[in-house]
C-alpha cells in the first residue's frame, strides 16, 4: 500500500530536497494495472531480442555444447554432466588440461542443453528462442522480487520496482547474455537467484513450508547454475535484517536452512571435480595477470572495476572480449586507479550507513558489491580479465538504484509533471537502447560477424586479433571466385601476426598462421610457425593431420617445379614435404621420379622402397623399381 513507506535517514536535509518532496507526495506515478506493468516488461524484453532468432551459434557455444559429448547424448547424457567438469569434454577433444583455476561446475545451462538436443537437435533457432524466454523470465523475477521487499519499505517502491525492472530489461550491456546461447547460465542463476530471496521473504512472513522449500529448492538451482548464488549466504541475511528491522544474530539464525543448502552443493561440486583445481601450465588467455607484477595486478584489478561502473553508465563501444593486451596494465601513479579506488569507497561507505540504518537500499548495493567481487579477481581468478556477461548479476543492483535516482528527482518538478516527465525520459533511454541492443544483436549473427567487427573495437586484444584472423583465413575457402583470396588471407595473417607479436606464446595465432600460409601455398612460412607450435604445445592433436598438409603443399610445389623441368628444386620441395610427412607415399614416390630424371637412380630406388615400407600395393611401384635395380 502506498503510504506506508519508511522514511530514509540518511537522505534528511537540504541537499536531498528533491528527495524529499518526491517522498511527501507519495501518489504512483505508474497506477495502471499490475498485470499491465508484467506485459510491458515481457514485451519490451522479447521486443528488444526478437532479432537474435536468426543467429547462429557463437563464440563459447562450440566448447559448451557442440563439442560437449554429454550434450550431444540428450538425454543419456544428463548422468554425466551432474558429475563433470562444465568444459570437460572441450579439453579432451584438444588433448589439453583443465586451465581454469577452481575448475568449472556448472551443469544446470548444459542440462538444458541437453534436453534441448533431445527435443529438437541442434537448431539454433530453438535454442535462442529459449534464451529469449529465459531473459523474459529473468526480467519479470526481478520485478517481482523488488515488489516484495520496496513497496512497504520505500514511498513509491511500486514505482521504483517497475522502472528497475524496465531499466534492466532494456540495458544494452545484456546483449551478451541475451544473444549468447552459453550464457543462459547467467540468466538462470539470477532468476533463480531473485526466486530464492523473494519466496525466503514470504516464508518468514507466511511460515509456509512450501514457501521454504521453494526458496532452498531455487537456492541449489542457483548453485548449479552459477558459483555465484554462494552470495546469497551473506545476502540473505542482510536482506532478512533489513526487511524485518531485527537483529543480525537473528537474522543469521533465520538463515540456516539455506547454510545447509549451501553444504550440500559444495560437497557435489567437491566429489565431481575435486579441489583445488589448477591448470598445470598458466596461459595468458585464462590467466589474465600472468604478466603483471603484484603491484600491477591489483591496479589492473580496481581499473576493470572502473571500467564495469562506465560500462553501466555509458554502454559504448561493447565487445565480446578485454583480454590481454586490451586493458594495459596499470600502477598506483595512475589517476583512473585512484579515481576509482575512491569511488567505490564511496559506494561502500553508502552501503554501510544505509545498511545500519535499516534502509533497504543497502540491499541492491551490497548486491552490486558482493557480485562484482565475484567476478573481479580478487578472491578466484576466474580465467578473464572482465566481460560484459559477468556484470549481469551487478547490474540488478545497479538498476534498483539508478531507478531510485529517477523517480525520487521528479521530486524537483510540480507533481502533475512527475509522471509525464519520467514516462518521458524512460521513452527516449529505451529507443537509444533499442537502436543500440537492435545493432548489437546482429553483431552476434555468427563467428564471422562478431570476430571481424569486434576487433576493431579492441584492437589490442591477443583473442579478438586470432579469431578474427582465423575468421578471414577460414572465409577464403567459402568464395567461389577464387580471384580475391589471397587478399583476403593476407588480412587474416595481419590480426594473426599482431596476435603474436603481442604475445610471443600464442599457440592458437601460430597454428592459424600455419593454416593462413598453406592457403598462400607458402609452406616454408606454414612450417615455421608450426614448428613453434610444437615446442610450445608438444600435445597438439592436430600435428599429424596439419604436418600432412604440409606435406601435400610441397608435393604441389615440387611438381610444378618438375614440369618446368626444374627437377632440383623440385627435389628440394619434395625433401622438405617428407621431413614434414615422412609417411607420405605419395612424396617418396614423386620424389623418385624426379630423382630419375636426373638420373641418380640410387637416391630414386631409396626412395621408392620407402614407399614400399609405407604401402607395398602402391600402383605401378613395382615396374618403376625394375627400371633402376642394381
Amino acid at each position: 500500500m502506498h503510504g506506508t513507506g519508511i522514511p530514509i535517514p540518511l537522505l534528511r536535509g537540504k541537499k536531498f530536497l528533491f528527495y524529499l518532496r518526491a517522498m511527501q507526495e507519495d501518489k504512483a506515478l505508474f497506477n495502471f494495472p499490475v498485470r499491465t506493468k508484467y506485459l510491458i516488461l515481457a514485451l519490451l524484453a522479447f521486443c528488444f531480442y526478437a532479432n537474435t532468432l536468426a543467429n547462429e551459434y557463437t563464440l563459447d557455444d562450440e566448447a559448451v555444447i557442440q563439442q560437449n559429448d554429454y550434450v550431444q547424448m540428450g538425454f543419456r547424457g544428463i548422468g554425466k554432466l551432474l558429475v563433470s567438469d562444465s568444459y570437460e569434454n572441450y579439453y579432451r577433444h584438444y588433448n589439453s588440461n583443465q586451465n581454469l583455476s577452481g575448475g568449472r561446475y556448472r551443469p544446470l545451462s548444459l542440462l538444458l542443453f541437453a534436453v534441448e538436443h533431445q527435443l529438437w537437435g541442434e537448431s539454433a533457432f530453438m535454442r535462442h528462442a529459449v534464451n529469449i524466454l529465459l531473459y523474459m523470465i529473468c526480467v519479470l523475477s526481478v520485478f517481482r522480487f523488488l515488489r516484495i521487499i520496496l513497496p512497504r519499505r520505500l514511498p513509491r517502491g511500486e514505482d521504483i520496482a517497475f522502472v528497475s525492472a524496465l531499466l534492466f530489461a532494456i540495458h544494452p550491456i545484456h546483449t551478451e547474455v541475451a544473444a549468447s546461447i552459453k550464457s543462459s547460465d547467467e540468466m538462470l542463476s539470477l532468476l533463480l537467484i531473485m526466486l530464492c530471496l523473494g519466496m525466503g521473504i514470504i516464508y518468514r512472513v507466511t511460515k509456509k513450508t512450501g514457501a521454504l522449500a521453494t526458496s532452498l529448492a531455487a537456492f541449489f538451482l542457483a548453485l548449479l547454475a552459477k558459483e555465484y548464488a554462494l552470495t546469497l549466504l551473506f545476502l540473505l541475511p542482510l536482506l532478512f535484517q533489513i526487511h524485518f528491522g531485527e537483529g543480525m544474530a537473528r537474522a543469521v539464525r533465520a538463515s540456516l536452512p539455506w547454510l545447509g543448502v549451501a553444504a550440500i552443493y559444495l560437497a557435489l561440486r567437491f566429489a565431481s571435480l575435486s579441489f583445488p583445481h589448477r591448470s598445470a601450465v598458466p596461459d595468458i588467455l585464462n590467466v589474465p595477470y600472468l604478466y603483471a607484477t603484484p603491484i600491477q595486478a591489483l591496479a589492473s584489478k580496481i581499473i576493470v572495476l572502473g571500467k564495469y561502473l562506465l560500462l553501466l553508465l555509458l554502454t559504448y563501444p561493447l565487445a565480446y572480449d578485454y583480454g590481454y593486451a586490451q586493458l594495459p596494465y596499470q600502477n598506483f601513479g595512475s589517476p583512473a586507479v585512484w579515481i576509482t579506488a575512491i569511488a567505490y569507497l564511496l559506494i561502500i561507505y553508502m552501503a554501510i550507513r544505509w545498511w545500519r540504518k535499516k534502509n533497504i537500499l543497502a540491499f541492491p548495493v551490497f548486491f552490486f558489491l558482493l557480485n562484482l567481487l565475484m567476478v573481479s579477481n580478487f578472491i578466484i581468478d576466474i580465467g578473464a580479465s572482465m566481460g560484459e556477461r559477468l556484470v549481469f548479476h551487478s547490474s540488478f543492483g545497479f538498476v534498483a538504484i539508478a531507478a531510485t535516482a529517477m523517480v525520487y528527482g521528479g521530486g524537483l518538478l510540480p507533481v502533475r509533471m512527475q509522471s509525464r516527465a519520467l514516462g518521458a525520459v524512460l521513452i527516449v533511454t529505451a529507443a537509444l537502447a533499442f537502436g543500440e541492443t537492435y545493432t548489437r544483436n546482429k553483431d552476434w549473427k555468427n563467428n564471422f560477424t562478431l570476430f571481424t567487427g569486434d576487433v576493431l573495437k579492441v584492437p589490442n586484444s591477443v583473442k579478438a586479433n586470432d579469431n578474427a584472423g582465423a575468421q578471414w583465413i577460414n572465409y577464403c575457402e567459402s568464395l567461389k571466385d577464387t580471384s580475391g583470396s589471397d587478399s583476403i588471407a593476407r588480412k587474416g595473417l595481419h590480426y594473426l601476426l599482431k596476435a603474436v607479436s603481442i604475445d610471443s606464446l600464442d599457440v592458437t595465432g601460430y597454428m592459424n598462421l600455419g593454416v593462413g600460409y598453406c592457403k598462400l601455398i607458402l609452406p616454408d612460412s606454414a612450417k615455421y610457425y608450426w614448428d613453434k607450435v610444437v615446442r610450445l604445445f608438444p600435445g597438439w592433436t592436430q600435428r599429424a593431420a596439419s604436418y600432412h598438409t604440409l606435406g601435400q603443399i610441397f608435393l604441389y610445389a615440387g611438381t610444378r617445379y618438375g614440369q618446368h623441368g626444374d627437377y632440383s628444386r623440385s627435389v628440394y620441395e619434395m625433401k622438405r614435404g617428407t621431413q614434414c610427412d615422412p609417411a607420405n607415399a605419395d612424396l617418396w614416390f614423386y620424389l623418385g621420379g624426379t630423382y630419375y630424371n636426373l638420373a641418380r637412380f640410387d637416391s630414386a630406388r631409396y626412395a621408392w622402397d620407402r614407399v614400399r615400407q609405407i604401402n607395398s600395393s602402391y600402383p605401378n611401384l613395382g615396374a618403376w623399381l625394375d627400371k633402376v635395380k642394381e
